[in-house]
């Protein structure tokens, strides 16, 4: 089984959180040229009221002819080399790290209304950190509605449908109490909070 069963994470809050903190997603499309995968990233939101992510990219991207397809999201989270100075000797160098997958159906949306509000949702999500002093928050209706239409016409708006979530974060859950506390202090005293939390 891979990743082992200790690396494997199940709680559903866990893996949205870490989705909603590092929005930024890799989409694996199936390339029937190849064996391989095409491959593009786009941020996406995650919307927990409807179950579903959204999103926009450029109508030429290969993305945009995947509607009803399934496709693989993955959302990497903090990640950071593990030194076995960080807990007395007693581990090997490794590496920690935090991810997420989720298989999701393609569904490109089609009406205006609804691609107004997915460009008003995420602009509003995402404009959100410009709220410090001498920061401004750009607000979709400075441009023109008629100059937006026109620039929506260039875009596919997409929601993604999951199916499945799984969760790997390799965060030395194998090791003993003592040797995660050890390893979660050494990260804390280095300044690295996000991984530091994550770890039990």
């Amino acid at each position: 089984m891979y990743p082992a069963a200790h690396f494997q994470q199940h709680d559903s809050k866990q893996l949205q959180q870490l989705v909603n903190s590092y929005p930024l997603a890799t989409i694996l499309m199936p390339n029937t040229q190849n064996q391989l995968n095409d491959i593009c990233r786009v941020p996406l939101l995650y919307d927990s009221a409807r179950e579903v992510f959204i999103g926009h990219v450029a109508k030429y991207n290969p993305l945009s002819s995947f509607d009803g397809q399934n496709v693989k999201l993955l959302f990497s989270g903090d990640d950071c080399y593990l030194s076995p100075a960080y807990a007395h000797n007693k581990t090997l160098p490794s590496w920690l790290y935090s991810s997420v997958y989720v298989t999701a159906k393609v569904h490109i949306v089609k009406d205006q209304q609804h691609k107004e509000q997915i460009m008003q949702r995420l602009t509003d999500h995402f404009e959100q950190h410009f709220t410090q002093p001498n920061t401004t928050k750009w607000q979709l209706d400075e441009v023109p509605v008629k100059h937006r239409q026109a620039m929506y016409q260039q875009l596919s708006f997409i929601e993604f449908i999951p199916s499945q979530w799984r969760g790997n974060f390799k965060l030395s859950q194998n090791k003993s109490v003592d040797i995660r506390t050890a390893i979660k202090q050494s990260l804390t005293l280095l300044g690295k909070l996000s991984i530091a939390k994550l770890i039990d």
